[in-house]
């Protein structure tokens, strides 16, 4: 079975996965990206990849430097006869020259989706977007949502229940896990290279803009009794403005901005740290909240990071709080903080979701959904994990 993906750009997160559905039997995969970096996270692409991989020549539109245009994905398409495409979209002109061009060719395309309804948007971008969202999910041969959230919105816009396949953003939760549990003998040496002591730490790591929160974080941190200090490890254009606050409100003692850091190099970040929070005033998925949990550290997020249906199965691992809100959100880091549960004890209840997540059980559940659309079989649907 050979299979085309277009997708926005290389990842840490989902090439590990694509990897994943390469190696199933009897599928060729091929992978074309519509550009090579993200400007606003600039990955070092250093792991590897084995499928055929190709950034296409893209054509920039002043101003509109998130906008994909990808002419040569025409080209592409119709240089092999793929089975299916899998499209990771619906919003880029890349996105739409593909669905037209497989639908000239009558092959099947599917949709990958990570939007939800309460989801903040825009009210024009609402406007402008629901017909779109109408027409692309009405032509597609299925949908791959990221999770629970992702699928009611499909299913809100026509998809069909029996041919929805759940693709979560999930990180190699197998090799973060092995990581980990090298890594928990040397939690205190970390904590000394870091420069932490015995104070209670909570991590957040993400891009500094405005819509992640962290003022809110900041806020909540400064509502605890006992000292407690922030990490952040991101960067972006709100730094400087962050920064100034959290100086203010927690001293400069107790926050820490370290920058953007690798994905390599988070482990021992997740390892060193004992919560995790993530209080997004608006966020598709999450892949961190996932990094967290599969090291073995709670997290605090808010109820708008999208994965939090999925992989939230047990208070023990972790909470989500109304957003926008420093005071619960300051109850819940409070309670972590306070009983500060084990590593282990984390694995233990996280572990159905890690098994359910796990790239290889997702490749196949996608593979067998795109084997059904391939062969034109009605009803193909797809085992849906539960979190």
């Amino acid at each position: 079975m050979r299979i085309a993906v277009i997708t926005p750009k290389p990842t840490p997160y989902r090439d590990p996965f694509w990897n994943a559905v390469a190696g199933q039997p009897g599928v060729e995969l091929d992978v074309f990206y519509c550009t090579a970096v993200g400007e606003d996270r600039p990955w070092q692409v250093d792991w590897q990849m084995r499928f055929r991989a190709e950034v296409l020549p893209r054509r920039r539109w002043p101003g509109l430097d998130g906008w994909y245009d990808n002419p040569a994905v025409s080209d592409r398409l119709g240089a092999t006869r793929y089975d299916a495409v899998v499209l990771g979209g619906y919003n880029h002109l890349t996105m739409l020259r593909a669905m037209r061009d497989c639908r000239r060719r009558s092959v099947p395309y599917l949709v990958m989706c990570e939007s939800f309804l309460s989801l903040r948007r825009a009210w024009w971008r609402r406007i402008l977007k629901t017909p779109l969202v109408r027409w692309a999910v009405r032509h597609a041969a299925g949908w791959l949502p990221t999770g629970r959230l992702a699928r009611e919105y499909l299913l809100h816009y026509g998809a069909q229940a029996d041919r929805i396949c759940l693709v979560p953003n999930s990180p190699d939760l197998d090799a973060l896990r092995r990581e980990a549990l090298e890594l928990a003998p040397r939690r205190v040496e970390l904590r000394r290279q870091f420069g932490w002591g015995d104070e209670p730490v909570v991590l957040f790591v993400g891009r500094l803009i405005r819509k992640k929160g962290v003022d809110v974080l900041i806020e909540a941190l400064a509502r605890l009794d006992a000292p407690t200090r922030l990490v952040v490890a991101g960067d972006g254009p709100e730094r400087t403005n962050l920064e100034c606050l959290a100086a203010r409100r927690l001293g400069r003692s107790r926050a820490e901005f370290v920058g953007f850091r690798q994905p390599g190099e988070l482990p021992q970040w997740y390892a060193a740290a004992d919560v995790f929070c993530l209080p997004s005033l608006t966020e598709p998925w999450g892949v961190v909240v996932m990094e967290a949990l599969a090291s073995g550290l709670p997290v605090v997020v808010s109820e708008l990071v999208g994965c939090h249906p999925d992989v939230l199965n047990d208070r023990r691992v972790g909470q989500a709080v109304p957003p926008g809100d420093p005071e619960s959100l300051s109850r819940a880091l409070q309670q972590y903080l306070a009983c500060r549960p084990s590593r282990d004890e984390i694995h233990q209840a996280w572990q159905p979701v890690f098994e359910q997540m796990r790239h290889e059980v997702v490749a196949q559940n996608l593979v067998e959904l795109l084997g059904r659309v391939a062969s034109g079989e009605q009803g193909a649907g797809s085992k849906q994990p539960r979190a």
